[in-house]
């Protein structure tokens, strides 16, 4: 079995100048190296089907990011095009796919961003209700909106403190709202 890895090897690394090459020789490095310590190993059924399905998924993601990619390798293919018709071409490209240079980094749940996002909107409700609820010095009521009697009214700071109540729930909902 180790001899026929090894031929493959030789065999693949024939055809290294090109950039593609590398990537498959490198490819081809890691997998015989994981093979290895695969066999070398002890692993039980349930953590190799898992194993498995994150290989797998590693592949369909790696055939998604060429697939996205093809328009624009057709587009450099093209040497008959001047500067602005692939200027043009590109521009029509980024228009039609929508993505960015996150297209080959792995989707993490980001549990921790989740937390600190969930607790700054908590914070952010809770000190508008806050600054709606406690009294504030008359200097730092700026003007009345609207009164409600000579004493009491809907002042600026009664505004800015929904502003900051409405920030907190919005942050709140697309923090939950994430695909």
């Amino acid at each position: 079995m180790q001899v026929n890895r090894k031929l493959t090897n030789q065999e693949s690394g024939s055809n290294l100048s090109s950039p593609q090459g590398q990537d498959i020789a490198r490819l081809e490095k890691k997998v015989s190296e994981l093979i290895e310590a695969i066999e070398q190993a002890d692993v039980d059924t349930h953590l190799s089907k898992h194993y498995q399905k994150e290989i797998a998924d590693a592949f369909q993601r790696s055939a998604a990011t060429q697939k996205k990619l093809a328009p624009f390798r057709e587009l450099d293919q093209d040497n008959n095009l001047s500067r602005e018709e692939l200027l043009e071409g590109l521009e029509k490209l980024l228009a039609e796919n929508q993505f960015d240079s996150r297209i080959n980094t792995p989707k993490r749940s980001g549990i921790v961003q989740r937390g600190v996002m969930f607790v700054l909107a908590i914070l952010l409700i809770i000190v508008g209700f806050a600054m709606i609820i406690m009294p504030a010095p008359p200097s730092f009521e700026l003007f009345t909106v609207y009164y409600f009697n000579i004493n009491d009214g809907v002042t600026i700071m009664d505004l800015v403190s929904l502003l900051i109540i409405f920030g907190g729930v919005l942050l709140f909902v697309l923090n939950f709202n994430k695909k």
